[in-house]
């Protein structure tokens, strides 16, 4: 039977999760933006959960449907106490929880105000916000796939028929706390992608971030030729799925056979683009 084909609906709604870098690095300049590698990444974020939220409904101002099960989970600086960990990114009335169903979430913004234009153009908007960008300490990147996991399991065994758990994740450094728990980074992500429901394996996808402004490697095929990390990132990815794979043509990607779920060095508007390739799944049953 054909994999990853099961539509997102009420009764079998999806699962989302996206892991953010929060460590140091992310305070640097991102390119010619004007912000910081942290306030973009957060920017991307909240314009993803919006349009998940837009997508959900059915017309304007009609309630959000419960089609995902979503996570934010950061790692490096946190906010709840000082230090260096892995939590919740959602604050307000969220605050430290883990999946968060689509209707509480677009209930439960912790504000509203003006955020700039995700393509680097002179123009703001109003838009709820649930993520605020921040930044220090180090990149303990297993820890933050092993909280996730947790959640994730739980999920798929309470979902078995849903179209299985998507799981991105945003950073632009190497992995310091490897070994962690005695398990490795590739361990870490090999036990997160043998949870499965019915319709396939958990989906890994990495997006890696660059304050410099270079060529990006959106989607690729083949990991030679890439800077480091990128190898290594494209063995943890998982591959496109048929669905993500022709999301990522109508989009205009020239996708080839064996392409991985990752990106590279790509810029805000891409990181989002990215972000609505790997989350749109098959058309959702009303």
């Amino acid at each position: 039977m054909e994999k990853y084909r099961q539509s997102v609906s009420r009764s079998e709604p999806g699962c989302v999760v996206i892991l953010l870098d929060r460590s140091d690095s992310m305070k640097l300049a991102w390119g010619r933006t004007g912000a910081s590698l942290a306030e973009g990444a957060a920017l991307a974020v909240n314009n993803i959960l919006l349009d998940m939220c837009i997508k959900a409904t059915t017309e304007v101002n009609a309630p959000v449907r419960h089609y995902f099960d979503v996570g934010i989970f950061s790692y490096g600086a946190r906010v709840t106490e000082p230090g260096e960990g892995v939590e919740s990114a959602f604050g307000g009335a969220l605050a430290g929880r883990g999946l968060v169903p689509l209707p509480e979430l677009a209930e439960h913004p912790v504000a509203v105000r003006e955020e700039p234009s995700i393509d680097v153009m002179p123009v703001s908007a109003r838009m709820p916000v649930w993520v605020d960008p921040v930044h220090g300490y180090r990149t303990p990147m297993c820890q933050a796939i092993a909280v996730a996991g947790a959640h994730v399991f739980d999920w798929a065994a309470a979902h078995p028929d849903s179209f299985p758990p998507i799981v991105v994740n945003i950073t632009d450094g190497m992995v310091t706390d490897s070994p962690y728990d005695g398990a490795t980074l590739r361990d870490w992500v090999r036990r997160l992608t043998s949870i499965e429901t019915d319709d396939g394996a958990t989906l890994f996808f990495n997006v890696f971030l660059s304050p410099f402004e270079v060529d990006e490697i959106v989607f690729p095929s083949d990991p030679n030729g890439l800077p480091s990390p990128g190898p290594d990132l494209f063995e943890l990815s998982s591959p496109l799925p048929p669905p993500m794979v022709d999301n990522a043509r109508v989009d205009g990607y020239d996708v080839r056979p064996g392409a991985r779920g990752l990106a590279f060095n790509v810029g805000r508007s891409t990181l989002l683009r990215v972000l609505q390739i790997g989350t749109r799944v098959p058309d959702r049953a009303r």
